[in-house]
């Protein structure tokens, strides 16, 4: 990416993520979309997840075939404790980060429950987890690998989140938990459109200028007026909502971990990256983006357009500016532990 004169172009202001507020809730429609597999756990729930150990840990895996697919339950062993994991099946194998997949982890002496995994979207990296504290319930709500909130209590009992329905996980949090994030409306079809035209290989139009300028940003002038937003001033992204980020070095149970801010010379880090990202659909902004690895390899210009489907779920399309190839940005973020990027805002075009 070319910054010479970049200052004539870009006005670099401090930028906080406009999260929407907790009352911007999931849509009903939305939440009985989710693949929920309570008759599956209800069916194997003094099997596998209320069972005493010994009997637990010798369940041999099975499957049940739902609504939502195919479901696998096992049990799986780690030291001192032992997860329970329902598991939906999808291009012919059972991820563990999955939407509508729980995992149940308890200890392999006591029995007790030790935290409640759900999974949330069919990337892995957003979940919501549930952690026992007396007669109340801890949660950690994750969106795109970024901690939203943490440490939010609600008084009810870790036993009903598992024998009930998602519905029910919903209503009693949707005081404290953005359930929007990940349980939007329907997106825009003609920025669907738009962001099917950037990642294609063969671009027109303005997806082909906003590709321009991730790698030339003094053309940033010129999608702009094409765009019909002449006079709009790009914005780099220079503070996260989301001081966590989680590791996913075991996916049954993600720890979360902090990360810095941003830095004039890097930006912010990669990991922390896709929340800003999607904060980008209410808004009805791309990126544009830098990204640099933690060792010698040259930076990776991205054009990023972040959107909802026809189902609401939220996705992001990035390209390389240099190949025009496609490039799965969580993928990217997983694959470039200690990375950096620098984030730029810029509208999407008045009629994509």
């Amino acid at each position: 990416m070319k910054y010479k004169g970049l200052a004539a172009f870009l006005s670099v202001v401090l930028y906080s993520i406009p999260l929407v507020a907790v009352d911007a809730q999931a849509t009903l429609a939305s939440i009985q979309a989710f693949p929920d597999f309570l008759a599956v756990r209800s069916e194997f729930l003094s099997a596998v997840i209320t069972a005493a150990p010994p009997v637990a840990l010798n369940f041999k895996t099975v499957f049940r075939d739902t609504p939502a697919g195919r479901i696998r339950i096992s049990v799986e062993r780690d030291g001192q404790s032992f997860y329970v994991l329902f598991q939906r099946e999808r291009n012919g194998g059972y991820p563990v980060g999955s939407r509508g997949n729980m995992a149940i982890k308890r200890d392999a002496t006591t029995g007790y429950i030790l935290r409640v995994l759900w999974y949330l979207s069919d990337d892995g990296l957003s979940f919501i987890s549930l952690t026992p504290r007396n007669e109340r319930t801890i949660v950690d709500y994750v969106v795109a690998g970024s901690v939203v909130r943490s440490g939010y209590s609600v008084s009810h009992l870790i036993y009903y989140f598992f024998t009930n329905t998602f519905r029910y996980l919903h209503d009693a949090t949707n005081s404290g938990v953005d359930w929007s994030l990940v349980l939007g409306d329907p997106g825009v079809s003609s920025i669907s459109a738009f962001a099917a035209d950037l990642i294609s290989g063969r671009p027109t139009g303005t997806a082909l200028e906003l590709l321009q300028v991730a790698r030339d940003f003094s053309t940033v002038g010129r999608y702009l007026a094409v765009a019909g937003k002449a006079g709009y001033t790009p914005e780099e992204v220079t503070a996260t909502a989301n001081k966590q980020v989680v590791t996913f070095s075991n996916p049954r149970d993600p720890a979360l971990k902090a990360v810095s801010g941003w830095t004039e010379s890097s930006g912010i880090p990669l990991e922390s990256a896709a929340l800003a990202i999607l904060s980008g659909i209410g808004t009805e902004s791309a990126f544009i983006a830098l990204v640099s690895g933690a060792g010698p390899q040259p930076p990776t210009e991205l054009a990023i357009v972040p959107y909802r489907d026809a189902a609401g779920l939220y996705v992001i399309n990035a390209v390389d500016a240099n190949t025009r190839q496609s490039v799965d940005f969580m993928g990217l973020v997983s694959a470039l532990p200690g990375a950096s990027i620098r984030l730029f805002r810029v509208p999407l075009p008045a009629s994509p």
